[in-house]
Formats: structure tokens, sequence, C-alpha cells
């Protein structure tokens, strides 16, 4: 990760810091010429920052830079001679300062001093003070082929860790040379990417715009040959709501759901819960459904590339149904419509009236009484049956968002044939 750094400083460093040690090499004094070589082992380096000190990322790479610089000068060049240092200490640290300060100068920083004290391990002192502008912050902002609130919702969290991370290790940066800091943001950038796996369905463009704020817009294009979300389906479920109640919420939840099409099936799984989330929190906006205090609930999952969202909307004020069915088995009681209101009292309890409509008899069967709810996931209810002078339960437990067990039974014994029971699958 820092060869970049590295490069770019030997590239600038080393042409003429090598010509100036090859003079040495070549004309050195006379008590040189028996030195024993290798006499050196190693050379190290310590770097004092006055003043301010550059991100993380940016101190190591001029520190790498720097070290790599003295390790070709002292152990390549002069030959690892200790003794060739010793004579020639004053004109190599000359030599170092100006090479050193006429890129640190270029990067905006500037040398203050240098020190080399000759030893086995040789040590190398340099302090470095930054001067100009400063980069203080990256923002990072994500671009997908389709921008919709859902993808800026559910990119949010990674979209501020990158920029979190990006800051921590450039902040403190100087910006006198915005070819070499695009480089760097686009380096850390690209890494940052790499490390997260739901994104490794994408191809990662990266512009960078360096200032003392940066910016940074990183565009994801699904990979050549990823599998991407090519189908979705919405399934609308309520059981105290009317459908066409929800004809908004199905609207907006399918153009959210559209904006899925074409993502990677990676990201989209990696994602499904901060989807999930993000539909349950927007859908209450509708203004239809305002009154009714609507509570959201989403299932989202993903078969080979199809999309399958089961959204549930229940209301926490009242209770609406109304459903027709036709009963071939029963030619005297063929047709029936059914109609139920309710007004919640508690949590969890609400007081309803029910209406059962046979059009062919024109019979009509009022009742009332009191349910008990837990979500939308089972209710009981138990009430009175005007007409048929007998009091009636019904139950109805979810056991899948598609599929369901229901009862509805008299008390009156003499009216067990009309007791139903049920095994639903949508």
């Amino acid at each position: 990760m820092r060869e970049i750094a590295a490069t770019l400083f030997r590239k600038l460093m080393l042409a003429p810091l090598a010509a100036a040690a090859a003079l040495l090499c070549l004309q050195p004094p006379a008590s040189a010429q028996d030195s024993s070589p290798g006499d050196i082992t190693s050379v190290g380096l310590e770097i004092e920052w006055v003043d301010a000190q550059p991100g993380e990322s940016i101190a190591a790479e001029i520190n790498d830079a720097i070290a790599r610089t003295l390790q070709l000068a002292v152990m390549e060049q002069l030959g690892a001679s200790q003794q060739r240092l010793e004579a020639n200490k004053e004109q190599i640290t000359s030599t170092l300062r100006n090479v050193l300060d006429l890129v640190l100068n270029k990067r905006g920083m500037k040398l203050q001093s240098i020190e080399i004290t000759p030893a086995e391990r040789t040590l190398v002192r340099l302090a470095i003070s930054m001067s100009g502008d400063k980069l203080e912050s990256v923002a990072v902002d994500f671009r997908f082929p389709n921008d919709t609130p859902l993808l800026a919702s559910i990119s949010a969290q990674d979209r501020d860790a990158v920029s979190a991370s990006l800051s921590a290790k450039l902040a403190g940066t100087p910006v006198s040379d915005p070819a070499w800091v695009e480089k760097m943001i686009v380096r850390e950038l690209l890494a940052e990417m790499a490390q997260r796996s739901e994104y490794a369905g994408f191809d990662t463009l990266v512009l960078a715009i360096p200032d003392a704020e940066a910016k940074a817009i990183v565009t994801l294009l699904p990979r050549a040959g990823e599998p991407v979300v090519e189908r979705y389906f919405v399934k609308l479920r309520s059981s105290t709501m009317l459908s066409m109640q929800l004809s908004d919420v199905g609207s907006f939840v399918g153009a959210n759901m559209e904006s899925l099409r074409g993502l990677p099936v990676t990201f989209v799984k990696a994602k499904i819960n901060p989807i999930c989330e993000y539909l349950e929190k927007e859908t209450v906006f509708a203004p239809d459904l305002a009154i009714a205090s609507p509570v959201a609930g989403a299932e989202l999952e993903i078969i080979g590339v199809d999309a399958s969202l089961v959204f549930t909307v229940e209301s926490e004020k009242f209770r609406l149904s109304a459903s027709g069915r036709v009963d071939f088995n029963r030619p005297e009681e063929s047709a029936r419509l059914d109609f139920s209101a309710g007004v919640r009292v508690l949590p969890y309890a609400d007081v309803w009236g029910h209406g059962t409509f046979f059009p062919g008899e024109f019979e009509l069967r009022p009742q009332a009484g009191v349910g008990f709810r837990y979500k939308g996931n089972a209710f009981a209810e138990f009430g009175y049956d005007f007409k048929e002078n007998s009091g009636i339960l019904r139950g109805q437990l979810n056991v899948l968002p598609d599929f369901y067990l229901s009862a509805e039974a008299y008390t009156e014994d003499k009216l067990k044939d009309k007791n139903e029971y049920g095994v639903t699958y949508i």
C-alpha cells in the first residue's frame, strides 16, 4: 500500500542523491581507502513532527519513503561503511538536507533539521514542520446506477464509516500538492472499499477533489458477470385495514423495490435489514394512513435473482375488514359477505362489530364482541351473534406471512354444523 509514496519519493530523491553519494565513493579520503565494508548493519530513522502531525497514513508513508532512501544512500551508495560516513558526514548531511527539503517542500512540508549519528546501527533524526493549508476531513458520497432515497439510506452507515476512516488517516496532510493528495485519497478509499464484502459485486470508480475539506465520489457499478436482482414481488397484508387504504403504500413500496433491480444479489442480501427498516419507517408517513396510526412490518427474501417482499401494515386505532366468498358445498348459503369494524381500547384489545350477510337468503347476522391481538401474528375474539342467539369464538394464527390457521365456532351445540376451521395459503 505504501509503494506508491515510496516510489514518488525515490523518483524525486534518488537521482541527485545517488549522484552525490557516487561522488563521495569515487573520491574518498585517504583514510577511507582501507575501511572495511559492511560495518553499518542498519539505518534507523526518527522523525519529529514540529507543531502538527499529518494523518497516520501519510505520516507512515513519509517515514517509510525516507527510510528507504536512507537505506539506499548509506547501505548501498556508501557501501555500509561507517568510516566513510564519518569522514564525509558533513557533506552527506548537506546533500540529504537539500534533497529531502526539495521534495518535502513540494508536499507542503519543510525539513527543519537533520542529524546523522554514525554507528553500527546508524541513526538519522529529522525534524519536519508543516506549511500551508492542511486537509481537515474527507466527505465520501456513494453513487449507484439508480440513486434513490432508499439506496442513500441503506448505504449511509457505510458512507459515514469510510468518511471517518479516511479523515482519521489523512487529516493534517498538506494540500499544496493536489495531485499527490488526490492519489492518496483514491488509494485509501479503494483499500477501504476492498475490505467491505457487501460491495464486492461492484466495480468501484473514485473521483477525488483535494481541498482542506476534501470530497470523494464513489461510483458503484455492478461488476460484469455478477448475479443481479432481476425481478421483485410485493405482497401487501393487513388484518386491520382495507386494501383500498393501502393503495398508496403499494405504490411507494413498489417504487422502492424497483430501485433494487440491477444491483448485485450479494449487496441486496447484505442490506435486507436496512431495506426493511427504511420501508417500515417511511411508510407510516403516508397521508391517507395518518388517522389510523399505522405500524408496518417488512420481510424480504432473495431467492436466486428474485426479491420477494411481504409487507404488513396494521392500524393501532381501528380495525376494518371486508371479504366475500362462495361456498360450493352449501347451495343454500352459497355466497357470503363479511364486514368488521373495531376500535382499539387497549394495546392488544379492541371492541368490534361484525356482520355476515348471505345475499341468496337475504339474511344478516349482526355480531359484537371483544378481541385480543398479538401484533399481526395472531388474534382471538369472543362475541355474540344476535341472529343465532349464541356466543361465537374466532381465532387466527399466522404460521408464515402467507400461511395461517383459522377457526370460527358457536358456543351452542345446535349450531355446530355452522362451525368452520380453515388452513389458508396465499
